[in-house]
């Protein structure tokens, strides 16, 4: 077994969702759920002749730190949320990154992407992408045309942008099933280049904004508006942006559609024009992006389920934006590093070509670049293959991180941070990093781990906990402090973690166990 992403030298984004889609009501993470009409629930709403499935998601983002993993791993992207695109009859969001080659030219957020990025949105399943944002012309005014070229070259609607001012605020129609869904997108900031006698986006003005959306109205079943606005990071809708959503309810718009904000916020339903219901939702949040503060990781995919006559149900479920390990390279090799078939190694010891069995982790942990502390075998994800878990040390960069804590130590007197990973057939499938209290111990049980830890500069093991593993990441019981060996003890059937206490005094040995979900 080769532990080849065991030096992960950098962390970057991405993107999965809730494990469970939203198309499955049974489970699906419920932010939020009303029906405005009988549906049927328990399988999911039933559909009646002519009706159509419209899925809505927030702000998109595949530049920055998110590009390396579009060029390398793109399919991983939307995986989690894929089957629910390829469902729905009409998918959206909103394309936060320019698709352009041109340098980057305003603002000090770059967030243009390569314009191959638009494969990965039409193989998403996404038929409509607005694009009426305060990023729209980042590398110039032109980037609009090259964000249009590059979508409609995948078959991907640019929604609230155009070559003037008529073609931005003429709505895109879609035909699902004999529904007809007309789709407009307003930027609220203002941020963007304004369509005019040239390209540009839909800048909000109530002015255009309500002739726009009277001629939608006028020939098609649903409407829907999307706004780009919203004050950044606060949890709800400031005054401007509800005024704008009570405004296009009063208009007789289906669905308000928002983002921006990159938090989420709450959907109602209100009364509109002619007594129709309105779907509000004023943020969705982010649904791809990289930002790290808190609510932006997490955003919200709403479903609408929409007839001629108008919106019949909804239903929303939380997405969530996560970190994967990324290996960029070996490091120069040092000391008394060694070539073995062509790759250099830092030995950690010298090996006894008779290792006996209970050394094979031990065998399989040289590392180059860092140090094995400890490394077992096991199913800690339970997904039936042998997983090796390894906490090791490693050279490690903290000078974001430490001007963030000052008062915290992230590395050892050498330099190096103290990592925990889970390795699948080579591969690092789950990472932590920068831990304060390094696992110095460990066993690897049925779906689960048993941790003993240290400190950075001293392996005495001061404190015990267990892991279990939830789809993701794992669910931990509180930490115990004092002396304790980690162990898997099987009590029925099923291995569990557990701490044996005391350990030197044989009349007083104790297991202590919690199962995480009990």
């Amino acid at each position: 077994m080769r532990l080849d992403a065991l030096l992960a030298s950098a962390a970057v984004l991405c993107v999965g969702c809730a494990s469970v889609p939203v198309t499955s009501a049974n489970t699906a993470t419920s932010t939020a759920t009303t029906t405005l009409a009988p549906t049927g629930y328990d399988d999911g709403p039933v559909a009646a002749p002519h009706t159509a499935r419209i899925v809505l998601l927030g702000d998109v983002m595949l530049g920055r730190s998110v590009a390396p993993v579009a060029t390398n791993d793109g399919d991983s992207i939307f995986e989690q949320v894929r089957a629910t695109l390829d469902g729905a009859d009409l998918a959206l969001a909103n394309l936060e990154s320019p698709l352009t080659t041109r340098p980057h030219l305003l603002g000090e957020n770059a967030l243009e992407a390569d314009p191959r990025s638009a494969a990965l949105l039409a193989d998403a399943g996404f038929d409509g992408m607005a694009i009426a944002n305060n990023h729209a012309g980042d590398a110039g005014p032109r980037t609009i045309v090259d964000t249009i070229a590059a979508l409609h070259a995948q078959d991907v609607a640019a929604i609230g942008a155009g070559a003037n001012l008529a073609d931005a605020t003429t709505a895109t129609v879609f035909e699902r099933d004999g529904v007809r869904i007309a789709v407009l997108a307003f930027d609220l900031t203002h941020g963007g280049p304004s369509a005019g006698v040239e390209a540009g986006v839909a800048t909000w003005d109530p002015a255009v904004a309500r002739p726009a959306v009277a001629a939608a109205r006028a020939t098609s079943d649903i409407v829907v508006v999307g706004l780009h606005g919203g004050v950044e990071y606060l949890p709800r809708p400031d005054p401007v942006l509800a005024g704008v959503v009570a405004d296009l309810t009063s208009w007789g718009v289906d669905i308000v559609w928002g983002n921006g904000a990159h938090v989420a916020y709450a959907i109602t339903v209100a009364v509109g024009a002619d007594h129709r219901q309105t779907v509000q939702a004023p943020g969705l949040g982010n649904a791809v992006f990289d930002q790290r503060l808190p609510g932006t990781q997490t955003g919200t995919m709403l479903e609408v389920l929409a007839s001629p006559a108008g919106v019949l149900a909804w239903r929303a479920a939380s997405i969530g934006t996560y970190l994967r390990a990324a290996f960029d390279g070996w490091d120069l090799p040092t000391g008394d590093a060694v070539s073995v078939d062509g790759e250099w190694w830092n030995p950690i010891g010298p090996l006894d070509p008779a290792a006996p069995a209970s050394s094979v982790e031990q065998v399989d942990g040289l590392v180059a670049g860092g140090v094995l502390i400890a490394a077992r075998k096991g199913d800690a994800d339970g997904d039936g293959v042998t997983d090796v878990v390894a906490s090791y040390r490693r050279p490690f960069r903290t000078r974001l991180l430490q001007q963030a804590f000052p008062d915290t130590d992230f590395v050892d007197a050498s330099g190096r941070g103290a990592h925990l990973g889970i390795f699948e057939e080579g591969t690092l499938r789950w990472g932590a990093g920068t831990m304060t209290r390094p696992v110095e111990t460990l066993d690897v049980c049925d779906d689960g781990v048993a941790l003993g830890f240290s400190a950075l500069d001293d392996p005495t093991v001061t404190a015990g906990s267990a892991w279990w593993w939830r789809g993701f990441g794992f669910a931990t019981a509180p930490l115990l402090n004092g002396t304790a060996v980690p162990i898997c003890v099987d009590l029925d059937g099923w291995t569990e973690p557990a701490l044996l206490r005391d350990p030197e005094t044989a009349s007083s040995h104790s297991i202590s166990t919690n199962r995480g979900d009990s």
